[in-house]
């Protein structure tokens, strides 16, 4: 665990300190909040990890911090709570009974904007602004939002051998087999057509894919899932995940391009 999870999960810790471990309960609610002014902090990523830490399904809070998390049934969850701004913030393992609600407050410390320290990629802003238009929306109200760089991608790079290994140290999953399935939760939902290249994949761009298994997206352009190891590991400097789609960007990628229109398969 990285120092900044540690830290994180002090404050966490403190919030939950009141509350027994083991929780008899398949509904967690409560509230996202900023462990430094209290305030909600809105749309914040939710990922419910497996005692095995296997990505199962994402969720996200409201404007205001609020969420409501059905876990699959019984069994012993973590849950990953990420927004941009913030460090990552992860429960301890929680032990889930048959019935009942459990209620919570989860702070997130406020996180410094952070510069790579091999390359200066993006500014939180600017990949902001950048996804905005590539999507029509902000990111952060889109299911499944997760931006990841700097020093996190870093760190999970050192435990990486491949880019398999990468994306699943990064809670995406990844499952290989007669076809390779990315960045699919199970029982997840089809991700919504927003953009000309987003409708195609929706409507089965590859055949050779799945419908159940998201999409990956290299520098912007769709990419057959098969080609995720052929991208060169170190190259990759900014990861982000949407409910059925993968988006690597590489260190080359011109973050003053305006995206428009259709894009084109890699």
């Amino acid at each position: 665990m990285t120092m900044a999870r540690r830290l994180a999960g002090i404050a966490l810790a403190a919030s939950l300190a009141s509350s027994p471990t083991a929780v008899s309960s398949q509904v967690i609610a409560g509230r996202v909040l900023d462990g430094e002014n209290g305030a909600g902090v809105g749309l914040a990523a939710i990922v419910v990890l497996d005692r095995e830490r296997n990505p199962l399904l994402t969720r996200a809070a409201d404007a205001q911090g609020g969420f409501r998390v059905e876990f699959p049934g019984p069994g012993e969850y973590y849950l990953i709570f990420d927004r941009l701004g913030y460090f990552e913030t992860e429960t301890p393992l929680l032990a889930v009974g048959a019935d009942g609600n459990y209620a919570v407050d989860v702070e997130m410390r406020p996180e410094p904007l952070r510069l790579d320290p091999l390359q200066v990629t993006v500014s939180n802003e600017e990949l902001a602004e950048f996804l905005t238009l590539s999507f029509g929306q902000h990111p952060a109200t889109l299911r499944g939002y997760r931006s990841i760089q700097g020093i996190r991608l870093e760190e999970a790079k050192l435990e990486s051998d491949d880019n398999t290994d990468l994306l699943r140290n990064l809670y995406i999953p990844v499952s290989h087999g007669i076809n390779v399935c990315i960045g699919a939760f199970p029982g997840g939902a089809a991700l919504p057509a927003r953009m000309g290249y987003e409708r195609i994949m929706a409507q089965g761009e590859s055949q050779d894919v799945p419908a159940s298994c998201g999409a990956l997206y290299v520098d912007g352009f769709r990419c057959p899932n098969e080609h995720l190891e052929e991208i060169e590991m170190e190259r990759i400097a900014v990861v982000v995940t949407l409910e059925g789609a993968v988006h690597l960007y590489t260190r080359e990628f011109d973050w003053t391009f305006r995206p428009g229109g259709g894009l084109p398969a890699c």
